[in-house]
């Protein structure tokens, strides 16, 4: 079929949905049901709930969790859970002739989709291991002060003035590592996904980069990639007081390797950033 697909990917906390908010503005279809909004995501995450729900179950049957939050890549799918991929993905291309979904586990079905949609165009968001381990982390954070918020009262105030900054150091100490063996595992994914897929078939954009260059991802869409849009004014969907503080989550890291194999990497992608 000669639909236009537009797959969005890129690591948790890294800007998709920020990206995908402004695309479905400007007029890409996105999908029927969309995960609704959450801690750091309050306009809606804008990802197609029948990707999520898919990725989340093959995810939970082989690592007991559906988050994706691992470090274990993806070596095969059984040839059930391929089917339920191959079932969605042909539902989408009969419904739409030009149609698009973000969820972040997608990086690692990346060697999937390569079979199951060759033709398609993938736009994908960099953003800095520091800042995406951080704001992975803030979210634990915020959780706990929204329950404060709600106690409210002396709790409250013993939260904000003393228990604040302990849980703070607990979470940092508690996820820093892990979650800097996630980043690494889906950039890794995304740097092989580059490297393999053919030349102008991937739209390259560092997160810190997106405001300054919406007119230019736009243009490459509708242009090079004939994709049917209308622009929107990008400041519209762009909230940077969103943007999660950045921690110093490399003193939590105990293997300093990791640090340097994170540092490496991101220099390495962004390499390829179309867009700089």
């Amino acid at each position: 079929m000669n639909n236009k697909v537009l797959v969005i990917t890129g690591m948790h906390r890294s800007g998709t949905s920020l990206i995908t908010h402004w695309l479905y503005k400007c007029g890409l279809h996105l999908g029927e049901q969309f995960l609704g909004a959450g801690i750091g995501n309050t306009d809606g995450h804008f990802e197609d709930l029948d990707f999520v729900e898919a990725h989340r179950h093959i995810l939970l049957d082989l690592f007991g969790s559906g988050d994706g939050t691992i470090d274990t890549p993806i070596c095969s799918i059984s040839e059930e859970q391929l089917d339920s991929l191959r079932t969605l993905v042909q539902k989408k291309q009969q419904a739409q002739p030009q149609w698009s979904w973000k969820d972040p586990r997608t990086c690692l079905f990346l060697r999937t989709y390569r079979e199951l949609l060759p033709g398609a165009k993938y736009l994908v968001i960099l953003r800095d291991y520091r800042s995406v381990v951080s704001s992975l982390i803030s979210r634990h954070h915020k959780s706990t002060a929204l329950k404060y918020a709600a106690i409210g009262g002396i709790r409250q105030l013993i939260w904000k003035y003393y228990r604040s900054d302990i849980r703070k150091k607990k979470l940092l100490q508690q996820y820093s590592e892990s979650y800097l063996k996630t980043w690494i595992l889906y950039n890794r994914e995304i740097q092989q996904h580059l490297l393999i897929q053919p030349a102008g078939t991937c739209l390259v954009v560092d997160q810190s980069r997106l405001s300054a260059t919406s007119q230019e991802v736009f243009d490459h869409l509708t242009s090079q990639w004939q994709l049917d849009l209308t622009y929107h004014d990008f400041a519209k969907v762009y909230k940077e007081k969103l943007l999660s503080e950045v921690w110093d989550v490399a003193t939590y890291v105990k293997d300093k390797r990791l640090l340097e194999e994170a540092t490496a990497l991101q220099a390495k992608l962004l390499l390829h950033a179309l867009l700089k």
